[in-house]
């Protein structure tokens, strides 16, 4: 029980270690804890205002990942056929992208460099890095806890579901938190830059996390498919709430550029 309560608390202590401890009044975009705020409202009335595709886009969803358990076993006996890589460079690679001390990190330095140098852009960045790996790990520990699935290093049976039985870890495995942080990072990476070559490397590292988790033993398949669309869905989501609505709202927004300059094309 005491592994179970430190790996909730580190999922969700990702946005409020610096969204809340670093409150400032400059700017016209603060992005603090009242636009955190306003996000949330929204957030949650969200399904409220579902149509047919979006239920669609939730069916298929829930489908895919359903259809995809009856090949869990079978890609988790490919990819362990050869496992002397498990813990190579690349691999290694991919589960650090989908730590939360990763995001934590990098959120953290994009919302404190903004801070620092009053750049709206970069301050930008690193708020919706938080906000989307808050929702995101509150979603999946939600998951986690109503499925009760064990984990394939434990139990050789993908069908194996003990719901709301909080027995630990070892039945957290549905779906992938690593993967759904992964993505959630690389989304909002990726929604803050024009360049197709950047967004591109920064969708690497997250599918390097969703091969990692299966490859380590950790996760089914289905599990890391769940997590990278819920990871994902969120960040496009938290993304499109700050979305400059004109030409000379995205010009004030971007004063000055991010410390990184994604504007530029190669």
């Amino acid at each position: 029980m005491q592994r179970l309560t430190f790996n909730s608390l580190k999922y969700i202590s990702v946005l409020f270690i610096y969204i809340l401890a670093f409150q400032d009044h400059f700017g016209q975009y603060k992005y603090n804890f009242n636009t955190f705020s306003d996000d949330f409202n929204e957030i949650i009335k969200q399904p409220s205002n579902w149509d047919s595709g979006d239920l669609l886009i939730f069916a298929g969803a829930a489908g895919l990942t359903y259809g995809s358990t009856f090949i869990d076993s079978l890609v988790r006996e490919s990819v362990l056929r050869n496992a002397q890589y498990q813990y190579s460079i690349p691999v290694e690679f991919g589960r650090i992208w989908g730590e939360p001390w990763a995001t934590l990190l990098m959120g953290g330095a994009f919302y404190i460099h903004g801070m620092a140098a009053d750049n709206s852009a970069n301050k930008k960045i690193g708020f919706e890095i938080g906000e989307s790996a808050f929702y995101t790990s509150v979603i999946t520990l939600l998951l986690k806890f109503s499925f009760g699935r064990e984990r394939p290093r434990e139990n050789n049976d993908p069908f194996s579901f003990s719901p709301f039985s909080f027995k630990g870890d070892n039945f957290m495995s549905l779906s992938s938190g690593h993967t759904a942080l992964a993505f959630s990072l690389s989304t909002i990476l990726a929604e803050n830059t024009n360049n197709d070559y950047l967004k591109i490397a920064f969708y690497l590292p997250a599918f390097l996390t969703a091969f990692s988790r299966v490859y380590q033993n950790h996760h089914w398949t289905s599990d890391v498919l769940l997590g990278g669309i819920i990871g994902y869905t969120i960040a496009e989501y938290v993304s499109g709430l700050h979305k400059p609505k004109s030409d000379d709202d995205l010009m004030e927004r971007m004063k000055p550029f991010p410390i990184f300059n994604y504007r530029i094309s190669f």
